[in-house]
C-alpha cells in the first residue's frame, strides 16, 4: 500500500511537471513556441519570441511546478513509510521528467533547466546556487545561454557531492544532467557549427 501511495505521488508530480507553461503563456498571444524560434516550449524560447517579461513568467511557472511538487511531497511524508529524502527525490525527479517528456505534448517538452532549478533550490540550495553562478559565468564568457545551461547542469552533481547532500539527490542529479544534455543535443550541434544564437539575440524584447 505504501508503494502504491508513493507511485501515485510520483505520477502526480509527473503530471504537474507536464504542464506546458510556455504554451499557456504564448498561445493566447498567437505564438506557438513549438513551431517558432528554437521550437522549444521553454522560457528561453518564449523570451526570444515575446520578450524578457514573458520569458521570465514562463521561467517562474516552470520552476514553480517543481517547487509545488516538492511541497506536496513534503506534506505527504508522514503518511508514507519511506525516508523523506526518497519521497522528495521521487517527486522532484518525476516533476522534471514531466517537463522533459510532457504527456500533454505527446511526450515532448522543454529542456528541463527551469524545473531543475526549482527542484534543487529546495533539495540542495547551496549546490544550485553555485551551479547558477556557473551558468552566469558560462553565459557571460561564451555569449550563449545553452553553454551556461550545459555547464551548470554538469556541475550540479559535483556540488551536491561536495556538500555531502543525501546520496539519492546526487544520483538523480546525474541522471537528470544526462537527460538535459540529451535535450540540448541540437544546441550542441549548432554550437559546434557556429550557428547558435547569442544571449543578446535571445533576450531582446
Amino acid at each position: 500500500m505504501d508503494f502504491l501511495k508513493f507511485f501515485l505521488l510520483c505520477l502526480s508530480a509527473y503530471f504537474l511537471g507536464s504542464i506546458p507553461f510556455a504554451l499557456i503563456i504564448a498561445l493566447p498571444q498567437g505564438i506557438d513556441p513549438r513551431k517558432e524560434g528554437s521550437k522549444n516550449p521553454g522560457a528561453t524560447n518564449v523570451a526570444r519570441l515575446l520578450g524578457k517579461k514573458w520569458g521570465f513568467l514562463t521561467f517562474l511557472g516552470d520552476s514553480g511546478k517543481g517547487i509545488l511538487a516538492l511541497l506536496i511531497a513534503f506534506l505527504l511524508t508522514p503518511y508514507l513509510a519511506f525516508s523523506k529524502e526518497l519521497i522528495l527525490a521521487g517527486a522532484g525527479f518525476f516533476s522534471i521528467l514531466g517537463h522533459l517528456f510532457s504527456i500533454f505534448l505527446k511526450f515532448r517538452g522543454g529542456k528541463g533547466v527551469a524545473t531543475t532549478i526549482g527542484v534543487f533550490l529546495i533539495l540542495t540550495p547551496k549546490a544550485i546556487f553555485l551551479s547558477l553562478l556557473i551558468f552566469l559565468l558560462g553565459v557571460a564568457l561564451s555569449g550563449f545561454v545553452s553553454v551556461g545551461s550545459l555547464l551548470a547542469t554538469a556541475s550540479l552533481p559535483i556540488f551536491i557531492y561536495f556538500f555531502n547532500y543525501p546520496k539519492i539527490y546526487f544520483y538523480i542529479s546525474i541522471v537528470l544532467s544526462l537527460l538535459i544534455w540529451f535535450k540540448h543535443r541540437e544546441n550542441i550541434k549548432r554550437l559546434l557549427k557556429g550557428e547558435e544564437k547569442t544571449w543578446k539575440r535571445t533576450f531582446n524584447p
